[in-house]
């Protein structure tokens, strides 16, 4: 549905800026911004997809947004909606990421080519309808997720208000292209955790596969985040020839240890080829294993891999004696060794800081559509 945007600007003739992400789009009358959900109309800003959702809600394992070590084995309520600040040439979700509102939020549709006349349709619902949903499902931890949630600002800082007054913790699956601004409203409206999708070091990169100038405000984002208290992991999908070098692993690497710090999880995700394909190649495992042991070598002390069955990219295991502490196959614990009060059997290292939450222990996870 359409409502009243947060942080923009008014120009003269009747533009407006836009400062939800970074692209900090000026938008002409009757024209909407990059991400294609935020229109000026009469010189006033709107989103038109407030509360506007690809389905009511679906019950996901928190692995799967990639989240190893917060709530592990937790149950998250995901919800999305359309379109990105990103026009990413190998988006797996692009029917989503791609897709326009009309102007009531109702419906979507595609200016792609050969896409021309298909459309999506959309679910409507307000803040206390999505809680009760959630509330009623079970889960203690609800994702904004599939698509970019960062374009959701309005709902996001709504939804999480009423989500916080249950204590169901809110979680960010995000491209991390945000502004200062946004960011200090997120933070003060108390998300949780975030998994922020670090797609390269290389400006070069972001301009040419993903449609966007620079990674910085990404690093800006996830450092914000960090430093305020949300529990952070970063993302990273490899891709083969564009970002999968020695150099180009281990940069991102040092740059994590070194801004965010040694215990942020970092998952290295494989690729396939899809939307618009920028690579024909698939992840090859040698590559994700070259990932991970190089990752691990620049001081990272939780590597984890994503897509693709890996020996020990799936595990969660002690900094300080290399104890197997968690085993995973797939979203499953295959084996839980940590102490009640979060220490290492074997050494009694302390994972308070590291692992945030409880561990569900059984790792039952339902997935249903609500």
């Amino acid at each position: 549905m359409k409502v009243k945007a947060r942080l923009f600007d008014k120009l003269d003739e009747n533009k407006v800026k836009c400062h939800v992400c970074a692209n900090e789009c000026t938008v002409f009358p009757d024209k909407v911004g990059i991400c294609g959900t935020r229109k000026n109309i009469d010189g006033e800003f709107y989103s038109l997809i407030y509360g506007s959702m690809i389905s009511s809600g679906s019950l996901d394992p928190i692995e799967k947004k990639p989240l190893y070590n917060y709530w592990p084995g937790a149950t998250a309520y995901s919800i999305a909606s359309i379109g990105c600040s990103f026009k990413c040439q190998n988006c797996q979700n692009w029917s989503i990421s791609q897709a326009i509102p009309t102007d009531d939020g109702k419906d979507g549709f595609y200016d792609l080519k050969g896409y021309e006349g298909r459309e999506i349709s959309l679910i409507e619902m307000t803040p206390e309808q999505l809680v009760k949903r959630v509330i009623k499902s079970g889960a203690k931890t609800l994702a904004y997720t599939y698509n970019e949630p960062l374009i959701w600002h309005e709902w996001i800082l709504d939804t999480n208000r009423l989500l916080k007054k249950e204590d169901i913790k809110t979680i960010l699956v995000t491209n991390g292209y945000s502004t200062p601004e946004a960011s200090k409203e997120l933070i003060e409206a108390g998300i949780d955790a975030a998994n922020i999708d670090i797609k390269s070091m290389s400006d070069d990169f972001y301009k040419k596969i993903c449609g966007v100038k620079s990674v910085q405000p990404v690093l800006n984002t996830a450092k914000m985040f960090k430093e305020n208290g949300i529990h952070v992991e970063i993302t990273n999908l490899v891709i083969p020839e564009l970002n999968d070098s020695e150099g180009d692993i281990e940069e991102l690497s040092r740059w994590v240890v070194k801004n965010l710090g040694q215990n942020t999880p970092t998952h290295f995700s494989a690729y396939h080829p899809d939307f618009k394909a920028p690579s024909k190649m698939n992840t090859p495992h040698n590559v994700l294993d070259r990932a991970y042991n190089i990752a691990k070598g620049a001081g990272l002390h939780y590597v984890y891999v994503g897509n693709l069955l890996h020996k020990k990219g799936s595990n969660t295991y002690c900094p300080n004696c290399n104890h197997l502490i968690i085993g995973r196959r797939g979203y499953s614990f295959t084996k839980i060794n940590i102490t009640n009060e979060k220490k290492c059997p074997n050494c009694s290292y302390d994972f308070t800081n590291d692992i945030i939450g409880i561990i569900n222990r059984e790792n039952k996870h339902n997935f249903s559509f609500f």
